[in-house]
C-alpha cells in the first residue's frame, strides 16, 4: 500500500510539473506573440511617420526657395525704386512675385494617431521626445510666424501697395486690346520718394530673413530626426 502511495504521490507530481510547464510555455508563447506585434506596429507606426516628417521636409525646402526668391525680388523692387530706372515689366514681376506668400501644409495624420492612441506605440523615449518636439514646436512656429505674416506684414505692405501701384488690368475695349498695367506704379517719381512704402517692403523683408532662419534650423532637426527614426526601424527590424 505504501509503494502505490508512493507511486501515485510521485504520478500527481508529475502531472503538475507538466501542467505547470504547459502553462509557463503558453504564457512564453502569448508574451512573444505581443512582443512581436508590438514590435510589428512599431516598426509601421515609425515607418508611416518618416513618410509624414519626409513630406514636411521636402515642403520645408520648398517654402524656404519660394521664400528666398521672393526676398530677392524684394530687393531688387528698393533697388530699382533708388536707381533712374523707368517703369519695366521686371519692375512689375518683381511686385507681383514679392507680394505672394503659401502656406505651411503640415503632415501629421500619424502623430494625431499618436497623440489619440492609449498604447505607447514608440518604446524609445528619446525619439518620442524628438517627434513631438518637432509637432509642438517647430511646426506650431511655422504656422504662428505664417499667421503673423497674413495678419501683421502683408496688411501692412498691402495697404501701401494699393496706394502706390494700379492692381487690376485696364481695358481699352471689353476683351479686346488689353493694356496690362497691373503692379504699375501709379506714379514712379512719387513712389520713389515714398519712404512710407519703402518702410513696409523692408519690414516684410526682414522678417522673411528671421523665418529663413528659423526654417533652415528646422530642417536640420527635421534631417537628423529622420536619420534616427530610419536607425531604429533598422534596429527593430533585426
Amino acid at each position: 500500500m505504501e509503494n502505490k502511495t508512493s507511486k501515485y504521490f510521485k504520478y500527481a507530481i508529475g502531472e503538475i510539473l507538466l501542467v505547470v510547464i504547459g502553462i509557463l510555455i503558453a504564457v512564453q508563447i502569448n508574451s512573444w506573440n505581443e512582443h512581436r506585434k508590438s514590435k510589428s506596429n512599431e516598426i509601421k507606426t515609425l515607418t508611416q511617420l518618416n513618410i509624414d516628417l519626409k513630406s514636411n521636409y521636402d515642403e520645408i525646402v520648398e517654402m524656404t526657395e519660394f521664400l528666398s526668391q521672393r526676398n530677392q525680388d524684394g530687393e531688387k523692387i528698393l533697388k530699382h525704386l533708388s536707381s533712374n530706372n523707368q517703369v519695366s515689366d521686371s519692375l512689375k514681376y518683381w511686385v507681383e512675385s514679392f507680394s505672394s506668400g503659401n502656406i505651411f501644409n503640415n503632415a501629421n495624420t500619424t502623430y494625431k494617431n499618436l497623440e489619440n492612441s492609449n498604447e505607447n506605440l514608440i518604446s524609445n523615449d528619446s525619439i518620442r521626445l524628438k517627434i513631438t518636439l518637432i509637432y509642438e514646436g517647430d511646426f506650431a512656429n511655422i504656422h504662428r510666424r505664417e499667421k503673423m505674416v497674413y495678419e501683421e506684414y502683408f496688411p501692412n505692405y498691402k495697404r501701401e501697395l494699393l496706394k502706390n501701384f494700379k492692381t487690376s488690368p485696364v481695358m481699352d475695349k471689353w476683351l479686346e486690346n488689353q493694356t496690362l498695367e497691373v503692379n504699375t506704379p501709379i506714379n514712379l517719381d512719387d513712389l520713389k520718394q515714398n519712404e512710407a512704402y519703402k518702410n513696409v517692403a523692408v519690414e516684410l523683408l526682414n522678417f522673411r530673413l528671421l523665418r529663413l532662419r528659423w526654417l533652415n534650423q528646422t530642417i536640420e532637426r527635421l534631417e537628423a530626426l529622420i536619420k534616427t527614426i530610419d536607425e531604429e526601424i533598422e534596429h527593430l527590424n533585426q
